[in-house]
């Protein structure tokens, strides 16, 4: 029970951190006036299509919460990962947050060799105080991930196959965009990848596949 408390309070701190927005961000002037910030979210949110390609590299070994904080120190490039994604913006609430829907598929080439797709319920954020300069959005997702063959790293080896295993996972993915402020249509993704038992809650699985992905991402 004790990983699942050290997980709660990390998502408490995250959420603390991302609502602790500054009163001087928020747009008080009487004048109307609207910021550079708040032109690019709109901007952003009247284009709620988009499409997003993506390549990257899985990592073997090591737990998501390792990789986050130390990348350097999991195995690389079992896979190579070449995808894509289409969603779509729900809503904007809080007014800095943002609700998006999306499928994805990708192809692991390498020692997988097979295929990976999601339907994902993504929670965004941009209200960092740079956004002025460099329109920045955080996101996680929670949906269902489906692998046509289980990486090796669920596997386990012929002669220590992993016990529990499950095509069928959840998809949690950090994701951070980048783009600029008068064109937040065009992003630069960067997204950590990992297929997630939640603890068991998939046939047992408390670990599963991670994989670091960049792409780019139109909206439309």
């Amino acid at each position: 029970m004790a990983p699942l408390n050290r997980t709660a309070r990390l998502f408490l701190l995250l959420a603390a951190l991302l609502g602790a927005v500054p009163a001087a961000l928020a747009q008080t002037a009487s004048s109307g006036e609207v910021s550079v910030a708040d032109q690019a979210r709109a901007l952003a949110d009247a284009r709620p299509w988009a499409g997003m390609i993506f390549a990257g590299s899985s990592v073997a070994d090591g737990k998501l919460r390792d990789i986050v904080v130390a990348p350097w120190t999991g195995s690389w490039g079992d896979d190579t990962l070449l995808g894509g994604a289409a969603s779509y913006r729900l809503a904007r609430f809080w007014r800095f947050f943002m609700l998006d829907a999306e499928l994805g598929g990708a192809y692991r080439f390498g020692d997988t060799e097979g295929g990976e797709f999601w339907a994902a319920a993504y929670v965004r954020y941009d209200g960092f105080p740079w956004t002025n300069y460099l329109y920045t959005t955080f996101g996680l997702s929670m949906g269902p991930n489906y692998v046509t063959r289980l990486p090796q790293v669920e596997r386990g080896t012929d002669a220590r196959p992993e016990p529990n295993q499950s095509h069928f996972l959840n998809f949690f993915s950090p994701e951070l965009t980048f783009a600029l402020p008068s064109r937040p249509d065009r992003e630069i993704a960067i997204r950590y990848m990992h297929r997630s038992g939640i603890f068991g809650t998939f046939n047992g699985v408390y670990e599963g596949a991670n994989s670091l992905v960049v792409g780019f991402r139109m909206r439309i």
